[in-house]
């Protein structure tokens, strides 16, 4: 993902190729044809390899069952959009003396497309984004070879020669900001790709396939001068062999609105090779492309219905579109044109739909096709191939939800993609472009971990930058139209393309593929797009067992053995539901593991899917069944951030086959990290079937996280055959919500609140499981300084400086109790700023300090319940940086409070450490633009899912208020405003909540002679109310003040601090509506002269935010510079690689 504050906007437009379209298209299908070819089946159920994949275009329809699409890039691994790239944390799986590698598999298989840009700035001496100079030289090694090792700007510039040539590699002005290589590079055991230098953004695709049969290694001799040909013809002419026995039927058709007419009705056994539509030249605008439909129905299955304009390349209307498999000549008299194979076995209509709202007169169509014999069994119920299958939607992305491209059951295999964009950011609000930020995650037989995570929308489409250099259309991708203000463009839009073809994905129970709209599904757009797939009913695979490995049980039922050991553990996967936590029990070990798995003996291989804990980066281990070693499993990613991965291993047929049972055995490789496993699933392939078994019942859900305001619950995955597609959740009886993941948040409920969960598991074909057990959840109190842990927050005070003492007041509900009474003798001295916050989650508040300045050291002291009990305990030795602002709060919702830091300025970065009860980890950026300039941010759970979020004030004349959720592991939202008049001028503001909802709410205080507070309620998703004062006379003059809940009704109460010599303390208390009290004295000799009470609007975030730290801050460049392949980053001894040009960590 691309922010827009990081970059600079293209203004150069790409030049159109070659002959003008007009003279181009109007010699489509005057060619004489050759002799005839039909699509036999390819020699393996890989598909096509190699060469071949452009070659043999007639066997798209087989669907590859003997594949897999995997991915390797350099997306934030939390999340966000901070670490996708800009800082190159996550661009490198690991080091090589060769530099930095971004992609390895071990097995056979194929590199499908490998794609690259980077970014300008300081120090680097090349601003052009694009430019990728700076990467350095590309290795590529496939079976133990290499195919190239060249600079990488002279691979993708052509100077290689062929088959390294255009269009099969791309520079930055080819495919408008990024450049890529798309020569299919097949090997039989082994694929490893470096690069020089940190390669910031990238992506590589590969296929990875369950043995060697039929697979070459990669020969860079071979120049495929005929592919290089076809692929520079592409929009011309059919790519597809020639087949003389093929016929065209033209057709002129004349349709009223909301009339649809039938172009072509054939009979199979058939291939539809090419059709071709020209709408007059008057009609053809954009709402014409939009609302004329194109809807194909193939053995009495509807599987196409799309507008003509996605469907032959551009949701944008009119726009020069020269692709392999679809064109479009917006010139005078122009046709559009498509050439994918649509296969039928007995029957096929083809037929416009007007939905323009006007009517279409002269619409021409030509429509060519050939005999296929082979189709009445490839097609037939359990065959090998797929029909002809569009996925057409268009709508208003909802927030914090990818958008849809396409969501099937079924087996088949995506190919390609069209989409229209359209911002609807408001002025002020960022770029109209912001879209452009999501990327995209690809799901595939209900894995919980996508197949495919891109980086930014206008990176899977290949180019980069909001596409830097213009427009474009490619053989395999493009952006053929952009639209600023124009043309029905009502902001700006976009509209590109994407072949899948080297890197299509197939799949066997189910599909799910989405695109985020905006960096984290947070800007308002209106979208649509056209998936192209083929899909055969049934499913093709069979899941025969599951193996439970932290279940007793389980392993006894499976005679499992290994000598590792066990641990619980909660996190989130990656993906669109990371912010579910899941708990379960993982073992961890480095020797030997063995396990019996029940397999459908009428299987053609096995895919054996396992959950792990992918802390521990490059786990492999060798693979053998029954004896027989079959690979090397291996698993190259890491995420210190986001524990939880789905991955997999294909067990060859040869080995199971015939088998209803088998014997794994896993040998964790020498020097390779622990093996880990949750789970292990084995799914039999078998030829399509119908699934009539419903899905066992869930496990029984449980509470987890830290039961503040709401609840979040957690199950593991039932047994079913072909796997679940979603989970009904009820709470007493009441369905409450539906999640795909198996965690769900029951949030924004009040303190007290206690509610009998279950949960009901639907499969793909829809079929319901009996309902779980009965789980109870609860919802405890949310405090801010309770140091005794009876749920009353309690009132503390550091006098700093030398003295550094720390003193205590319990609450009884109606007043503070203590006087005088010493927690602490050292502690937060100087200038440091001292907070409360529960580090280690027993219910009791800490303390911590932050020296700032060049130190940036911080400490804690845990509280007992009578006294703070550790000195100089440090905590973290990097953070909260010169006159950076440090908080507390929880931020992923683990009952931990964490520490968060911001930069504010122009950088508005915003770095987070996270508790693990003995310190904090390492800090993470979780948001790169928040609290910007002299903004004051603060720190409140204002959708009330546990987790605390980030609220920012303008103050002055805007008085806008801007919010970002967290996900546990970053701050999703950019520019999200809740609220454009609160807190004015210097009032102070504060979040609490004041109504007892679960959701915390915002208030200000005027003080002064004034000293009105004015409240405003979240509901969720904005604050509510303006102007709604709550009380009129707290907080005078210069009195400090804060909030707590003091009498512990699970409403946020207020406290004001007098201090200088009166020191008096006053509360007044929430009623829900007003804090009732105006002068009730709750001590009279706390927090004297300029102590720093706590819970108080002072110190990192408050009212005293403009003292000077203890010296300059150090420059960016002093932050702990990491040497060349990482450091030891976190408590279990796991680094983080950042590749050779070194990144910043702190």
């Amino acid at each position: 993902m691309h922010r827009p504050h990081r970059r600079a906007l293209a203004v150069l437009l790409a030049t159109l190729l070659g002959l003008s379209m007009a003279a181009i298209m109007t010699t489509v299908g005057a060619a004489p044809a050759s002799a005839s070819a039909s699509a036999e089946p390819p020699p393996t159920s890989k598909g096509p390899v190699g060469w071949d994949m452009y070659r043999r275009l007639d066997q798209l329809p087989y669907l590859s069952a003997g594949s897999q699409i995997r991915q390797s890039s350099s997306f934030d691994r939390g999340g966000g959009n901070p670490e996708d790239g800009f800082y190159g944390g996550y661009s490198c799986l690991h080091g090589s003396p060769a530099g930095c590698v971004i992609a390895e598999d071990a097995g056979a298989g194929e590199i499908g497309s490998i794609w690259f840009t980077r970014i300008g700035s300081n120090p680097d001496p090349i601003p052009d984004e694009g430019d990728v100079r700076l990467t350095g030289r590309i290795l590529v090694e496939l079976d133990g070879r290499r195919v190239i090792d060249a600079g990488l700007q002279d691979v993708v510039n052509g100077a290689l020669g062929a088959p390294f040539v255009y269009p099969l590699v791309a520079n930055a002005d080819q495919s408008s900001g990024g450049v890529y290589i798309k020569v299919p590079m097949p090997y039989r055991s082994s694929m490893r790709v470096t690069v020089q230098n940190n390669p910031l953004f990238h992506h590589v695709s590969y296929r990875h396939f369950p043995d060697a049969e039929g697979v070459p290694t990669f020969n860079p001799a071979d120049r495929a001068a005929d592919v290089v040909d076809k692929l520079r013809a592409a929009g011309t002419r059919d790519p597809k062999p020639d087949r003389s026995d093929a016929v065209t039927q033209p057709a002129t058709s004349n349709l009223a609105s909301g009339q649809s007419t039938d172009i072509a009705r054939l009979t199979g056994p058939r291939t539809i090779t090419g059709l071709r539509l020209r709408v007059p030249d008057a009609l053809a605008t954009d709402d014409t492309l939009a609302g004329l439909r194109l809807r194909i129905t193939f053995d009495g299955q509807s599987t196409v219905d799309s507008p003509i304009g996605e469907f032959f390349g551009t949701g944008l209307g009119e726009y020069p579109v020269r692709s392999l498999l679809f064109a479009m000549d917006p010139a005078a008299g122009g046709w559009y044109s498509t050439w994918w194979p649509m296969p039928f076995r007995e029957g096929a209509t083809v037929s416009l739909v007007n939905r323009s709202g006007r009517t279409l007169s002269g619409v021409e169509s030509q429509l060519t096709s050939a005999p296929d014999p082979q189709w009445t069994n490839e097609l037939a119920p359990g065959g090998s191939a797929g029909y002809f299958s569009t996925d057409s939607r268009s709508g208003n992305p909802v927030r914090d939800g990818d958008w849809t491209i396409a969501e099937r059951s079924g087996r088949g295999k995506l190919v390609g993609v069209t989409q229209a964009m359209e911002g609807r950011v408001r002025p002020g609000e960022g770029d109209r472009r912001l879209y452009l930020e999501g990327d995209e995650r690809v799901y595939v037989d209900g894995m919980q971990t996508p197949q495919v995570h891109g980086t930014g929308t206008e990176d899977f489409y290949e180019a980069g930058w909001y596409f830097h250099r213009g427009t474009f259309t490619n053989p395999l991708n493009g952006n053929p139209g952009h639209e600023v203000a124009a043309r029905g463009c009502a902001t700006e839009c976009d509209s590109p393309y994407r072949l899948l073809l080297t890197d299509a994905v197939p799949y066997h129970s189910s599909l799910r593929f989405g695109i985020e709209h905006g960096a984290q599904n947070d800007v308002d757009a209106i979208y649509r797009s056209t998936a192209f797939l083929y899909t055969q009913q049934g499913f093709g695979h069979q899941r025969t067992d599951v193996l439970d490995v932290g279940s007793a049980a389980s392993r006894t039922q499976h005679a499992y053995a290994d000598s590792g050991q066990q641990f619980t553990m909660e996190g989130v996967f990656e993906g669109d539901e990371d912010e579910l936590t899941v708990r379960d029990d993982v073992r961890f070990g480095l020797g030997a593991i063995a396990f019996d798995m029940a397999t459908n003996p009428n299987n053609a291989g096995v895919v054996l899917r396992r959950i792990s804990d992918q802390r521990f980066g490059g786990q492999a281990a060798q693979v053998l069944v029954d004896g027989t070693a079959v690979g090397t499993w291996l698993q190259a990613f890491r995420n210190d951030v986001q524990y939880w991965h789905a991955d997999d291993f294909a067990l060859p047929a040869g080995v199971t086959a015939g088998k209803s049972r088998v014997r794994v055995e896993l040998r964790p490789l020498g020097g390779a990290p622990h093996w880990t496993a949750s789970s292990y699933w084995a799914d039999s392939l078998v030829r399509g079937y119908t699934d009539s078994a419903a899905p066992a019942a869930p496990p029984t859900p449980v509470q987890v996280g830290n039961g503040e305001h709401g609840v979040q619950l957690s199950w593991t995955e039932p047994r079913d055959d072909t796997g679940i597609a979603f989970y009904r959740v009820y709470a007493s009886g009441r369905q409450i919500g539906t999640t795909r993941g198996t965690g769900f948040q029951d949030k924004a409920l009040p303190v007290g609140t206690v509610r009998q969960y279950s949960v009901v598991a639907v499969d793909h074909r829809g079929a319901s499981s009996p309902a779980s057990g009965v789980g109870t959840g609860r919802v405890g109190a949310s405090t801010e300084s309770d140091l005794n842990g009876d749920r009353l927050d309690d009132a503390l005070t550091f006098t700093r400086g030398d003295a550094a003492d720390v003193y205590a007041s319990f609450s009884d509900g109606g007043r503070f109790v203590q006087d005088a009474w010493r927690w602490h003798e050292f502690f937060g001295g100087g200038g440091e700023i001292p907070l409360a916050g529960d580090f280690n989650g027993d219910g009791k508040q800490d303390v911590v300090t932050f020296t700032r300045g060049p130190a940036a050291d911080v400490y804690v002291s845990l509280s007992d319940g009578g006294r703070f009990v550790q000195s100089a305990w440090k905590w973290h030795d990097f953070f909260a940086l010169g006159a950076e602002l440090p908080a507390v709060g929880d931020f992923n919702g683990d009952g931990l409070d964490d520490i968060v830091t911001f930069t504010r300025g122009t950088s508005a970065d915003v770095w987070v450490a996270l508790s693990h009860g003995s310190g904090f980890g390492p800090s993470r950026r979780w948001h790169d633009f928040f609290a910007i300039e002299n903004e004051v941010p603060r720190i409140g759970d204002v959708n009330g899912d546990g987790r605390d979020d980030l609220i920012t004030f303008t103050g002055g004349d805007r008085a806008d208020s801007y919010v970002s959720l967290s996900s546990g592991s970053v701050f999703r939202h950019a520019i999200w405003k809740w609220h454009d008049h609160f807190a004015l001028g210097n009032e102070v503001t504060g979040t609490g909540d004041f109504n007892g909802d679960g959701r915390d709410d915002i208030v200000t205080f005027m003080r002064g002679d004034v000293a009105d507070v004015f409240v405003s309620l979240s509901d969720g998703g904005r604050f509510v109310q303006d102007s709604w004062r709550w009380s009129e006379h707290f907080a005078l003059g210069q009195e400090i003040p804060g909030i707590g809940d003091f009498n512990g009704d699970g409403r946020d109460d207020l406290v004001a601090y007098t201090r200088g010599e009166a020191a008096d303390v006053f509360v007044s208390f929430s009623d829900g509506g007003r804090f009732a009290q105006t002068n009730w004295k709750w001590h009279d000799r706390f927090a004297l002269f300029l102590e720093w009470p706590q819970p108080s609007l002072i110190g990192g975030l408050g009212i005293a935010i403009a003292q000077t730290p203890p010296s300059v801050p150090p420059s960016p460049q002093a932050r702990t510079s990491v040497p060349v392949y990482g450091t030891v980053l976190d408590r279990l001894g796991l680094g983080r690689y950042c590749g050779s040009s070194q990144c910043l960590i702190r």
